[in-house]
């Protein structure tokens, strides 16, 4: 799409939503959604959503260099977030990418895969490293299981290579935890691995902090069954959390398949 056809666009949409007041000193608002690489009208639909959350920090998962994506991107920017997008992100495959308002942003050099992408936040002179992930979905066949293996032994070496004492990681990983109900043979030892090595690094599953004994799922399948596959990861020196939960509105209002993760933490508090 041309880029004055973009604008022309983007300002429409933004003209039926209130602009996003900024959270309050030391509050950090995070909301993750997998977007589902829209088309042009579903992505004004989503800028306008996320606009609305009232989130200083977005990770959204899921986009290609399509021009719905560069209408998201571009009207992020418009209204002040510093969006960081990873190397080859432009080469046609899936991207993540993580947007800030209000604090400054220094990008961290990444896994090398564009499904990921790494930023160093500022707050009173303190670094905060936040990470976006769009995991390796599941198919349910032998390659899947192996692409999804090398890449998450591959992510977990990068994780603990960077690792800071506050460090936050979102997105739609694509694993579940285990004791998921219902219960999901589609995944695979090596899944629960995964979630249970993010623990190891000391990061703590903040939903399941905020809801110990909740079942909730972000994505929803008659056939392949309800999950929980958008997860949000902090370490205790990150934060003091607020909140934690799923909010369905992007998914029952079919601006996407995922439900979002929107998260509320109060920065230097005891932890």
């Amino acid at each position: 799409m041309p880029d004055d056809l973009i604008q022309g666009a983007l300002f429409g949409s933004l003209d039926d939503e209130p602009a996003a007041p900024a959270p309050a000193p030391g509050e950090l608002r995070v909301c993750a959604l997998n977007i589902n690489n829209p088309r042009v009208p579903r992505a004004q639909q989503t800028l306008s959503w996320l606009l609305a959350s009232r989130s200083n920090v977005l990770v959204l998962t899921e986009l290609k260099p399509s021009d719905g994506a560069k209408l998201i991107i571009s009207g992020l920017a418009a209204e002040g977030f510093e969006v960081c997008l990873p190397p080859g992100w432009a080469g046609g495959s899936y991207f993540t990418v993580v947007a800030t308002r209000g604090m400054p942003q220094t990008p961290v050099d990444g896994p090398g895969d564009p499904r990921a992408v790494a930023v160093d936040v500022e707050h009173d002179d303190k670094q905060i490293r936040i990470i976006g992930l769009y995991g390796p979905t599941n198919g349910m066949t032998t390659d899947s299981s192996d692409r999804r293996r090398a890449f998450q032994k591959t992510f977990l070496e990068y994780l603990h290579a960077i690792h800071r004492p506050k460090l936050l990681l979102a997105g739609d990983i694509n694993v579940v935890e285990p004791g998921h109900q219902p219960p999901l043979t589609s995944f695979e030892e090596h899944d629960y691995a995964f979630y249970t090595g993010l623990q190891r690094l000391g990061l703590a599953d903040a939903f399941r902090q905020a809801h110990p004994a909740v079942h909730e799922h972000s994505w929803i399948s008659d056939r392949y069954g309800a999950q929980r596959l958008d997860h949000l990861f902090a370490t205790p020196a990150t934060g003091t959390l607020v909140n934690c939960a799923y909010d369905h509105t992007p998914r029952t209002s079919h601006i996407t398949d995922h439900a979002a993760l929107r998260a509320t933490f109060i920065l230097d508090a005891p932890a």
